[in-house]
């Protein structure tokens, strides 16, 4: 089979496209022929060495995938082959065959097509606890989104709509992602003017934003969490794409009465497996009726993945990026 197969970090380089053995399955472990797979900035984390989880060398990239089920191992009770499925592995979605543990395989209903199924597995999962488990967002209340023509933007602005948000304001870099974000039924702030943040200020008529997810880091950070969140408010942090880490003092945090909240959903894959299961099923009741659309980019093929990691990572995505083996 084909496969993206990493042997050292790096930049796009370091990827290649080999052919290698089929895998077979182990104990309650599932082979999957892959259909799509869903590109997240992880992976591009994983690729550089920069993500929270060390990267184990050598390895096919990818973890997010969607196809039919080929060969199962012993103990496996969830799925069959023949079945379709979408899952989550730690590495190897980026290859025509890949396997994933039981536990990490959801039949995938009839109505859905693979590539809306991983557009929403990590980026729909993300979406929904940023907003609500994390940010805890209350009817009425106003979301501030940063990277919102993203995978994860495109879901929340939609998520948040569907929990009663008063208001939303998303930002992006480009006239065609500030068009995205309007279509999705909110405010649109380019967040590369000089003064993007005095027009989120305006459309909150001062106040600021009662909630926050934030993903840029860096300066992004500091003016979201100094200038843009309102008192008693709270920013959820889910990654750090400029690379730029922020360090607080605690006497900072302890006068301005606001909550700054980590999410890292490869926890929730470790220690609440239960929720994943449960909240996998919210994520695709609200597709089904329609209160969430994915927006898909353009597909690429296997041997493009390099052109798929770049497409992310230069910020041209407009939604979830999927590569199709």
């Amino acid at each position: 089979m084909k496969a993206i197969w990493i042997d050292s970090l790096g930049g796009p380089e370091v990827m290649q496209v080999i052919d290698m053995p089929i895998p077979e399955p182990g104990r309650k472990e599932v082979r999957i022929k892959v259909e799509s797979v869903g590109l997240n900035y992880s992976d591009i984390m994983i690729r550089e060495g920069r993500y929270l989880q060390r990267t184990e060398l050598p390895q096919v990239l990818g973890r997010e995938l969607a196809g039919v089920v080929d060969a199962v191992g012993p103990e496996v009770t969830r799925v069959q082959p023949g079945q379709r499925v979408y899952a989550t592995s730690a590495s190897g979605a980026l290859a025509e065959y890949c396997i994933a543990h039981q536990g990490a395989v959801f039949p995938l209903p009839d109505a859905m097509t693979s590539d809306l199924a991983v557009a929403l597995i990590v980026q729909g999962l993300t979406a929904l606890h940023c907003l609500d488990h994390h940010g805890r967002l209350n009817a009425g209340e106003t979301v501030l989104i940063h990277a919102a023509a993203g995978g994860v933007g495109t879901l929340a602005i939609q998520m948040a709509r569907h929990f009663g948000a008063g208001k939303i304001i998303g930002t992006a870099s480009s006239e065609a992602k500030l068009a995205v974000i309007r279509e999705l039924g909110a405010e649109a702030v380019n967040y590369t003017e000089p003064d993007w943040a005095d027009q989120v200020l305006a459309l909150t008529g001062g106040r600021g934003a009662d909630l926050i997810l934030e993903s840029v880091g860096g300066e992004v950070f500091w003016t979201s969490y100094r200038r843009l969140l309102a008192f008693a408010g709270r920013i959820v942090i889910f990654g750090i794409a400029s690379t730029e880490v922020n360090q607080l003092h605690t006497n900072e945090i302890l006068r301005r009465n606001k909550t700054i909240i980590g999410y890292f959903l490869g926890e929730y894959f470790e220690k609440a497996r239960d929720h994943v299961v449960r909240d996998t099923a919210r994520v695709l009741e609200m597709v089904l009726s329609g209160a969430v659309k994915p927006v898909i980019d353009t597909p690429f093929s296997l041997e493009n993945a390099v052109d798929a990691f770049n497409h992310m990572q230069n910020r041209k995505n407009i939604g979830k990026v999927i590569i199709k083996p």
